[in-house]
């Protein structure tokens, strides 16, 4: 039996809501079409958008796991945040 590959992508998000929706929108079909050789988890953190982006996230995409900090993280935050979250143990 092969072994599944397991993916994870993170998506760090500040009042960008459209573009946020497309990226989700493109993971979920390449999610969808590499469904027999990989495990993807999408981790979206969004630093305190004020457009909706948040609730875009948590309404349209009830499989993304959704980190809404109260703050704006920055980049390098925002991704320690989700690589905690996720709890891999190599992360490229």
């Amino acid at each position: 039996m092969k072994r599944r590959v397991q993916l994870a992508a993170i998506v760090v998000s500040y009042n960008v809501r459209d573009l946020l929706r497309r990226s989700l929108c493109s993971l979920m079909q390449a999610a969808a079409h590499g469904v027999d050789s990989f495990d993807l988890q999408v981790v979206v953190v969004d630093n305190a958008s004020c457009d909706g982006s948040a609730e875009m996230t948590a309404s349209e995409f009830p499989q993304v796991r959704l980190l809404a900090s109260r703050e704006n993280l920055g980049f390098t935050r925002a991704n320690n945040l989700a690589l905690r979250e996720l709890g891999f143990s190599t992360a490229v």
